[in-house]
């Protein structure tokens, strides 16, 4: 699966269980709103998050009534203006979990990371077996993140692409 096309808030769905979302009718196809454990999560358009604590009768709030309170918040956490810019600082904040199910669809995935400020540099690629492709996902947003934090965020990470690895194809390779 080409990752350069997709999305924020389509990988966040690719995360986020369906049951998480909210106004799912009245949000535009580039945008996300979730709740996640003690939070509810705002994805922009640009990729951008927002995190507001999670009231105890958050099911019965409206839209508008949300977005108010999102922009009145003393607590609202604004990721991008505490400089953390991608997926892993957000996904450590909320305590992401993998769901531990068996799936039917473990198999090996290649994944293959690239650098947007330095694109002529050599992309990451590696293989994981036995994984849903859920946690291939997950694992790759994490790389990306500890590539970012060990360049001290001079560069930045991204999944290029996602792929079902045929059985015997680079089974059990690291590669860059």
């Amino acid at each position: 699966m080409d990752f350069l096309h997709k999305t924020p808030a389509d990988i966040w769905r690719m995360l986020i269980p369906v049951s998480h979302w909210m106004f799912r009718e009245s949000m535009p196809e580039d945008e996300l709103i979730f709740h996640y454990r003690d939070h509810i999560y705002f994805v922009n358009e640009d990729g951008s998050v927002l995190a507001l604590p999670k009231p105890a009768c958050f099911e019965q709030l409206d839209l508008e009534t949300l977005l108010k309170w999102l922009a009145t918040s003393e607590e609202t956490i604004d990721f991008d203006d505490n400089g953390q810019f991608d997926y892993g600082f957000v996904l450590k904040q909320m305590g992401y979990l993998m769901p531990t199910r068996k799936s039917r669809e473990m198999g090996s995935y290649r994944i293959e990371i690239i650098n947007t400020v330095l694109p002529s540099a050599k992309p990451t690629c590696y293989v994981l077996k036995k994984v849903s492709f859920l946690f291939a996902l997950y694992h790759g947003l994490m790389r990306c993140h500890n590539l970012n934090r060990r360049s001290g965020w001079e560069y930045e990470h991204e999944i290029k692409s996602i792929w079902k690895q045929e059985q015997n194809q680079h089974e059990g390779k690291v590669f860059g």
